[in-house]
């Protein structure tokens, strides 16, 4: 009987992927601004002529807190990185 809930299972999950094949997910607003944070750290670090106090200055025109655990990780990756300054 176990094997039979087994196939059942495969074959709902295959049925499941099959109608979602071709339709597209919709982009979430807040995937949308991830991308585009990470878009501008990533110039930020690369851009030679930034300094520190300009990146952190970019974090919180994104947007982001000092305290904020993405801000913190920023701030991490630059130190890595360029090294602390």
């Amino acid at each position: 009987m176990s094997k039979k809930r087994d196939q059942d299972t495969d074959l709902q999950q295959v049925m499941a992927e099959e109608r979602g094949r071709g339709s597209r997910r919709p982009v979430k607003a807040e995937t949308l601004e991830k991308q585009r944070r990470l878009r501008r750290a990533a110039e930020m670090l690369a851009n030679r002529d930034c300094d520190k106090r300009d990146y952190l200055s970019g974090l919180r025109e994104l947007g982001l807190r000092d305290e904020a655990p993405e801000f913190l990780e920023f701030v991490k990756v630059w130190d890595a990185y360029r090294g602390r300054s």
